[in-house]
């Protein structure tokens, strides 16, 4: 089966901020594609809410190569490992220092064999892959229980909210979760969202960051609007915008999705936030 062609989404496990900076250097770089018509790459952010489409480990980081049996979903999620690993895990390797070509090859063969997962998956008619937590389970927990129970929450069936430049985004978003029934409305401004916020029940808002406005004042503003719902908040990124996670987590923000996102990762999102099975 041919691998799709959109960007997909890799999450780096176990990498010093300087070799991340390199890898994701290396994921950009575009193959010629009359010598290798292979796809696209990006990697997530740290607080994205993305799922990950492959996975690539630091291989001389024990903990980093711990997190994969969690991580990893054989065929359909695969992983990468960068160095020669501390321990024999069955997952394909890269030597250091990596080359982008070396790279994008290891990454098309997973791409491929993970199409072909996902057909005999969809042939079959089970899902592709199972509904991941918003926060990492610890083995050696300490946390307060009260703390997580004050997490959980009973699904928001409002409306989802885009804040953007203009409405092509939430007409797209409106026939993507038309299936669903839920409603999609649109503002302009940060007024704009507020007034929408506080009239009327919103389970989730998408602000579009590239916005000639402060993010996280927004979000502090539909937290705190009055409103039927509580939304929450999720920021749509992409460069120069970086992402303050203190100011984030200050203003109540949920966390961001890398843009571009594919459809079958943004509803995926959507559904986690709201709720929905």
């Amino acid at each position: 089966m041919p691998a799709e062609k959109f960007p997909f989404a890799v999450r780096l496990v176990g990498f010093a901020p300087e070799e991340a900076l390199v890898l994701t250097a290396l994921l950009a770089q575009v193959p010629d594609v009359s010598t290798n018509p292979g796809p696209g790459y990006f990697c997530l952010s740290d607080d994205s809410l993305q799922e990950p489409d492959l996975l690539i480990a630091n291989g001389a980081e024990l903990s980093a190569l711990a997190a994969l049996s969690t991580l990893a979903s054989g065929e359909v999620r695969p992983a990468l490992i960068v160095g020669d690993p501390v321990l024999a895990l069955p997952y394909p390797s890269v030597l250091r220092p990596v080359e982008a070509d070396s790279l994008h090859a290891e990454l098309q063969q997973l791409v491929e064999r993970r199409a072909d997962a996902l057909a005999e998956l969809a042939a079959s008619g089970l899902p592709a892959l199972p509904e991941r937590r918003l926060r990492q389970r610890l083995d050696f927990d300490l946390t307060d229980p009260a703390e997580y129970e004050a997490l959980r929450h009973p699904g928001s069936r409002g409306a989802v909210l885009v804040v953007d430049r203009n409405a092509s985004f939430q007409a797209h978003l409106e026939r993507l979760l038309q299936p669903y029934s839920i409603p999609v409305v649109w503002a302009g401004s940060e007024a704009e969202a507020a007034r929408v916020a506080s009239s009327r029940a919103v389970a989730v808002a998408l602000v579009n960051t590239a916005m000639q406005l402060d993010p996280y004042r927004l979000s502090a503003m539909l937290r705190q609007g009055g409103g039927p719902l509580i939304p929450a908040v999720v920021l749509l990124v992409s460069a120069p915008f970086v992402y303050d996670r203190s100011k984030a987590q200050a203003s109540g923000v949920a966390g961001l999705l890398d843009k571009p996102v594919a459809d079958h990762h943004l509803k995926a999102v959507l559904k986690k936030l709201m709720g929905m099975s």
